[in-house]
């Protein structure tokens, strides 16, 4: 199971997220789910770094990415709201591959 897990600052914004674990949905290099939580997830990183939106600080393994955000611009707000809502719809419709935790 894939667990998605973010921390928020006072004003509800996303500072940091962890994502960890494998969704076990399909054979490794098919599974649909990983590959979606996967795109979304470097879609933002990249996007933050490529927009010069905050620092990142980050690191990833197999089946583990954990970024924290720091001095961020309000717009990175979209992107990140953009992620958690994204695999929230994700964890809707593949209850038993993904968990969202806060």
């Amino acid at each position: 199971m894939i667990e998605f897990k973010t921390v928020k600052n006072t004003e509800g914004q996303i500072i940091k997220f962890v994502v960890s674990g494998h969704s076990g949905y399909g054979e490794e290099g098919t599974d649909i789910v990983c590959a979606s939580v996967s795109s979304a997830v470097w879609l933002t990183v990249n996007g933050i770094e490529a927009q010069n939106l905050g620092e990142l600080d980050y690191k990833s393994s197999d089946g583990f990415v954990e970024c924290t955000i720091y001095n961020r611009k309000d717009s990175a707000d979209a992107l990140l709201k953009s992620l958690e809502l994204f695999i929230l719809e994700l964890s809707g419709q593949y209850k038993e591959n993904i968990k969202v935790t806060y």
